[in-house]
């Protein structure tokens, strides 16, 4: 009895945990179905794991695209054209935040072209940067530079905005290789009437003879007349000689150097031009460290009060607006007087377009639509207000901006524009070899190392290579 009652028991126990499993596996079998059931609506959200996360959408896979963008302009740049391109900028990052504009800034002008020559000479030249005219034609000769055409093109509201001539210094062979930021005057004459009322001038002269006769009296008074620095050698072919020279020659003379058809640099007007440039330095009329100063140690000479007048572009307005008030409120514009004999016009300056943004073409296919967005926000209709809210003289049509906004010298500026004829800049017509041989001799001509016969025989032998 005793086996038989305990054989019962273990059958009892046996019957139970059979019943307990069967309920458990009943169990978890609604749980897993509660739980897939979860997984599959929509209505119920459910936590899930890094590897059951969904794919990302496009918007967020994508990397913002970096521009790159080198330019030629300090970081502590006053000067119209460079504050306008900043702030534009500025203002497009904001907007912007899937383009990455990189700017690098290089502040010394013979610094920067020669890292330019170097970088397209390894096809390494950045998305966008500034390039002359002369310069940009070889690049597009050596592919290096990518034609804008298309995308100037495809916005044709973008492309008619730019005044019809703005787009010449930076063409060549039939494309467009450079958009314009402005159209500027490289030569334009910043002069205190104050030190020229205490030397005894009452106006800037309008004759070479009476501008040589003031140069005297500036001196006579313990002024460096006319404050120039040459260090990077394009100031006094840019901002003087260009004018200087078609005072003489007449720009007919100059089309015929572009179309080699026959002018040379070794003609007499020519170097009557040059003759005259180099008595300027002879009589005194500059600083004796002319070719070991910049442009802006050549302003801040002025702006101290210690010379009467500098010479460069109509870009200087915005520095000389921000110096001391007794500067800025005694400075007056003007350009070379007339001189005896000369086939140029006695209201002429050098200017035009002159330099504009251009694309490398490394980079360009894959990121041409981030690209093209840059430009227009630093060279459209927008950026061209603020230039023009500067005073300083845009290529891109501009009807309505708050002329309340402009200096009083940007005022003078734009009533003697509106006076004068533009006549070529020879850098950005003539050939990087060409110019580079000029430049150069340019500081050997203000001190008397070379002849203005042998340096126009220089500069044409280099030009008859090309």
């Amino acid at each position: 009895m005793r086996g038989k009652g305990s054989l019962s028991k273990w059958v009892g126990l046996l019957v139970v945990l059979t019943l307990v499993l069967a309920v458990a596996a009943a169990c978890g079998n609604n749980d897993n179905e509660k739980n897939n059931a979860t997984a599959s609506s929509p209505s119920v959200s459910a936590p899930a794991s890094s590897e059951e996360a969904p794919p990302a959408s496009e918007d967020t896979k994508k990397e913002p695209i970096t521009v790159t963008l080198m330019d030629l302009w300090a970081k502590d740049k006053t000067e119209n054209v460079s504050t306008s391109v900043r702030e534009a900028l500025a203002k497009f990052q904001e907007e912007n935040p899937d383009i990455i504009v990189q700017e690098e800034s290089i502040g010394d002008q013979t610094a920067y072209y020669t890292k330019l020559k170097t970088l397209a000479a390894s096809n390494e030249l950045p998305d966008i940067f500034i390039s002359k005219g002369s310069e940009l034609a070889m690049f597009a000769k050596n592919g290096a530079a990518a034609p804008l055409d298309e995308i100037l093109n495809a916005d044709a509201a973008w492309k008619d905005g730019f005044l019809p001539s703005s787009f010449n210094d930076l063409s060549t062979e039939g494309s467009i290789y450079g958009v314009p930021f402005s159209m500027l005057a490289t030569h334009v004459i910043y002069y205190n009437k104050q030190i020229f009322a205490d030397a005894g001038i009452a106006s800037f002269p309008t004759t070479w003879a009476d501008f040589e006769s003031a140069i005297e009296k500036l001196k006579a008074k313990g002024v460096t007349p006319i404050a120039l620095g040459n260090k990077e050698q394009w100031v006094a072919e840019s901002c003087l000689l260009s004018a200087l020279g078609d005072r003489y020659t007449g720009s007919d003379w100059f089309n015929g150097i572009i179309a080699k058809s026959g002018a040379k640099f070794t003609d007499a007007d020519f170097v009557t031009g040059l003759t005259a440039f180099q008595n300027l330095a002879k009589l005194g009329a500059f600083n004796k460290d002319m070719n070991s100063i910049n442009n802006d140690q050549q302003k801040t000479l002025y702006f101290n009060g210690k010379a009467a007048m500098f010479i460069e572009g109509s870009w200087a307005i915005g520095a000389v607006m921000a110096a001391p008030a007794e500067i800025a409120e005694n400075t007056e514009v003007a350009v070379f007087p007339s001189v005896d004999g000369g086939k140029g016009q006695a209201l002429a300056t050098s200017g035009g377009a002159g330099s504009g943004f251009a694309v490398g073409v490394k980079g360009y296919a894959e990121k041409k639509e981030a690209i093209a967005k840059v430009l227009k926000a630093i060279s459209g209709a927008e950026f061209a207000k603020s230039l023009a809210e500067k005073g300083e003289p845009v290529a891109y049509k501009v009807a309505d901006y708050d002329k309340s906004k402009v200096s009083s010298l940007a005022v003078k500026y734009a009533a003697l524009s509106s006076q004068l004829q533009f006549t070529p800049i020879y850098d950005s017509y003539l050939s990087p070899a060409v110019i580079s041989k000029m430049n150069a001799g340019l500081q050997d001509l203000l001190i008397d190392a070379v002849s203005p016969q042998d340096l126009a025989a220089s500069i044409q032998a280099e030009y008859e290579k090309n």
